[in-house]
């Protein structure tokens, strides 16, 4: 009779392992799995991380993992702390941030681009585009890295323009200022990679993309190849 139990138990978690290593890693694995699945809410687990629920997007024969959603007068803050911001805060239906130690592991796994997407308040939705993405380690204060810019919208995170690049900067937040200003950005900017309280930051209730008017603003992930 114990043998019996045991065997059952084992049995079961087996196959709860065998469940969990089966859960894709981001929304384009479950594209691959699953070519009939749509935009929506799925769960995803990196590599190293709990499962996760996010929202995939699906454009044609490919899929993206939203990381973050904006919208003008949010009813989020964005001036949380930086533990929040490790971890992610909000509605994944609706306004929200995934996570920086998510968005690390997310992005640790393989090789992926940064798409921006803007809506501006004449309904006309940009694009800005970096050729690859991550972000380091919380131990390097989740230093963003990005690659060479396409896009319809102003290139606001690599372009050089004095105080205002965002490529290659520490994540800050109102209790974490690691930018380089002598107050923190963040504390009115939301958190961010601040340079120096410049003119692009996604994280705000009015969100802003130098010169466009963000009426709606997301972020999304996928792999290179």
């Amino acid at each position: 009779m114990e043998q019996r139990i045991f065997f059952q138990t084992s049995l079961l978690l087996l196959l709860i392992a065998a469940t969990i290593s089966a859960i894709p890693r981001d929304c384009t694995e479950i594209e691959s799995e699953n070519k009939r699945a749509g935009t929506g809410l799925y769960v995803i687990q990196p590599t190293g991380s709990p499962p996760l629920v996010v929202n995939c997007i699906r454009r044609g024969n490919s899929s993206w993992t939203v990381i973050q959603r904006n919208s003008r007068l949010s009813k989020i803050t964005w001036t949380e702390s930086w533990t929040t911001y490790k971890y992610g805060f909000g509605d994944v239906l609706g306004d929200h941030w995934l996570g920086n130690e998510y968005i690390y592991l997310l992005t640790k796994q393989k090789m992926y681009k940064l798409r921006i997407e803007i809506k501006d308040n004449k309904n006309v939705v940009k694009f800005a585009e970096y050729s690859s993405f991550y972000i380091e380690s919380e131990s390097s204060r989740y230093t963003i890295r990005l690659g060479p810019f396409q896009g319809t919208a102003p290139d606001c995170m690599t372009n050089t323009v004095k105080n205002q690049i965002i490529d290659n900067q520490r994540f800050s937040t109102r209790d974490c200022d690691y930018d380089n200003y002598r107050i923190s950005c963040a504390a009115s900017r939301g958190g961010w990679w601040h340079d120096a309280c410049g003119y692009s930051y996604l994280n705000h209730k009015y969100p802003q993309w130098n010169s466009l008017h963000v009426v709606k603003v997301s972020m999304m992930i996928q792999p290179v190849c």
